[in-house]
């Protein structure tokens, strides 16, 4: 199958794709949501919320480490406005913390990763393509395990066609050698297919900021990372 597909070179995800990160954030939601309870409002709408502003944030800063806190804070006080009731300086510092501490909790390692990864690395060469701000991303990294796998690590700010290209130019790679393998149509899928280089996607939990349609069906899409085993 490798032959087939002419692979020299795989661009990995990091987030959701070979560490789960979503699960984090989503547990830091629920912890929002009930911090913000006493204001009478649907977990629905503060949540909804919440991400409206977050990607407004996102689109404003980048993935910047202070940003989810900003965005939690926020939204407190949308809804303390909202509700006719003065910001709380308890619940405010409720409230940051719930933020930073999604930076501090050790990466979980998905289902095979380790697996998957002892098996390419002897095939390919694999090089790391993650999203974020570089001191988090480069800290989630060291601590995951799976630093030593890859020949490069690239930390980009939005995961822009732009930068896929200059990831191809410094390495000297071949956009049809060349795979991508993340879990976000947005920042993973789309970025590949416009510029030409082959992808794998393999769906998990992304937020509403990464919801986006394919451009196109020309990849290859996998239930879980051990799939691959049987593809590569």
């Amino acid at each position: 199958m490798a032959e087939e597909m002419n692979i020299l070179t795989i661009l990995f995800d990091l987030d959701d794709t070979l560490i789960y990160t979503s699960k984090i954030y989503h547990r830091s939601r629920r912890k929002f949501f009930s911090a913000l309870s006493g204001l009478g409002f649907l977990e629905n709408e503060v949540l909804e919320k919440l991400d409206e502003i977050d990607i407004g944030h996102v689109s404003e800063q980048g993935f910047t480490k202070e940003r989810y806190s900003y965005s939690l804070i926020k939204t407190y006080h949308y809804f303390c406005k909202k509700a006719g009731r003065e910001p709380e300086s308890k619940i405010e510092k409720e409230i940051s913390e719930i933020g930073w501490k999604v930076y501090l909790q050790k990466p979980e390692q998905v289902k095979g990763a380790k697996q998957v990864l002892n098996y390419l690395k002897n095939k390919y060469k694999l090089i790391l393509a993650t999203l974020g701000d570089p001191e988090i991303q480069h800290n989630k990294i060291s601590q995951s395990g799976l630093q030593s796998y890859f020949s490069a690590i690239h930390v980009m700010k939005h995961k822009s066609d732009e930068e896929y290209t200059q990831i191809l130019e410094r390495h000297q790679l071949k956009k049809e050698d060349t795979w991508i393998i993340g879990n976000s149509v947005r920042s993973d899928l789309n970025p590949g297919l416009r510029i030409g280089i082959n992808c794998i996607l393999i769906p998990a939990g992304t937020w509403k900021f990464e919801e986006e349609d394919p451009i196109s069906n020309n990849y290859l899409r996998l239930d879980c990372l051990t799939d691959i085993l049987d593809y590569l």
